[in-house]
């Protein structure tokens, strides 16, 4: 990205919704979304085992897996995060050496293919097409899956040990006490990176430029949060899908909350495309019109 995407030279923000939401509908985010949920469902178990199998080569295995789980606990709606939970427990009171390793080539695959799916939103989105050869297309894919699974392990190791070198200061339980912030302050790190290396290698754009902290990715993860709340208070207060899905209710809430995750990804990454139009006419034509037809007249 060659332009400022902080700096929208005035365009009104009635102009940026507008075009927010008309992209939205043309790219069909809703329906990619669900798309994205349905792989990131396939990906999902496949993935813990991976996180796990990792934190086991460095030592951190037990550990690691209570610091995740809590995490989940805490985005996740109760009926979702027990489905996985006891599913998880059996996996791995069944699993294997095998069953790992067969689990970090599914989970890479499953993942990648949800990868693809967000890279064929973003595309569009930037009114792109993509030239890259498949086998480049799959390597980003799968390097982007990589890179987060890494960033995930990283951010549970540093949490873990920073948690020991706090109880071991001379500051002791008061160390402790502020280290217990660390998990937040980590995770939103981890979001942060996560949605930027996305939207960042996923377009097929030939001029890149990095931004630490874009609207895109503001706006993404605040609606990720929203959406999370949101739906854990429509749970306890409307909660009657037991009723209608039986013993399939937590299915159906997991699928819910990876389909509202899709959009806040996504969504993010449209309105950096927007954005980038806005600040760049010269080579959007189309935007160029549209802000010419919407400015008022002099």
């Amino acid at each position: 990205m060659t332009s400022d995407l902080l700096s929208v030279h005035g365009v009104s923000l009635r102009i940026v919704v507008r075009q927010f939401w008309e992209e939205l509908r043309s790219n069909d985010v809703l329906g990619r979304s669900a798309q994205l949920a349905y792989y990131f469902f396939l990906a999902l178990f496949p993935f813990l085992i991976c996180i796990v199998a990792s934190l086991s080569v460095l030592g951190r295995a037990d550990r690691g897996r209570i610091l995740l789980f809590e995490l989940l606990a805490r985005f996740l709606p109760p009926p979702a995060f027990q489905l996985i939970s006891s599913t998880f427990d059996e996996i791995l009171r069944a699993g294997g050496p095998l069953k790992m390793s067969l689990g970090v080539i599914v989970s890479l695959w499953s993942a990648s293919m949800g990868m693809t799916a967000v890279v064929g939103t973003l595309n569009a989105a930037y009114k792109v097409k993509e030239t890259r050869s498949l086998l480049k297309q799959y390597g980003v894919a799968i390097g982007l899956t990589i890179a987060i699974t890494l960033l995930l392990v990283g951010s549970i190791v540093a949490v873990l040990v920073g948690h020991r070198f706090a109880a071991e200061s001379i500051f002791g339980k008061t160390g402790l006490v502020i280290w217990k912030m660390a998990p937040w302050l980590i995770g939103c790190l981890v979001l942060l990176l996560t949605f930027d290396v996305i939207y960042y290698y996923g377009p097929n754009l030939n001029n890149r430029k990095w931004h630490w902290i874009t609207p895109g990715t503001v706006a993404g993860i605040a609606l990720l949060i929203l959406v999370s709340i949101g739906l854990r208070v429509y749970l306890h207060y409307a909660g009657t899908y037991t009723l209608t899905y039986g013993s399939l209710g937590g299915v159906i809430i997991l699928l819910l909350s990876f389909y509202l995750s899709g959009i806040a990804l996504l969504s993010g990454g449209v309105l950096n495309a927007i954005l980038e139009g806005l600040t760049s006419q010269a080579t959007c034509p189309r935007y160029r019109g549209t802000l010419d037809k919407d400015q008022p007249s002099r």
